[in-house]
């Protein structure tokens, strides 16, 4: 009976090959895990921009220089 031909090249060549292909075609479907460390957006030392949305700028809706909302 022959078994699984551990010692020739083209069997590792193979594995190592499905492994990969294997690899990426999971990658997209399993979920991600959080890193414990957040990072931080450049520039920012703390990190907080990262984590917090920026707020929406609100401004005044004006026609001909008149506001037409209060």
């Amino acid at each position: 009976m022959n078994g699984i031909p551990t010692g020739d090249w083209q069997f590792w060549v193979a594995t190592g090959l499905a492994a990969v292909a294997l690899i990426a075609i999971l990658r997209p479907i399993l979920p991600r895990r959080k890193s414990a460390k957040k990072t931080a957006c450049p520039g920012c030392p703390s990190g907080e921009a990262a984590e917090k949305p920026s707020r929406p700028k609100h401004v005044d809706l004006t026609i001909g220089g008149r506001r037409v909302r209060n």
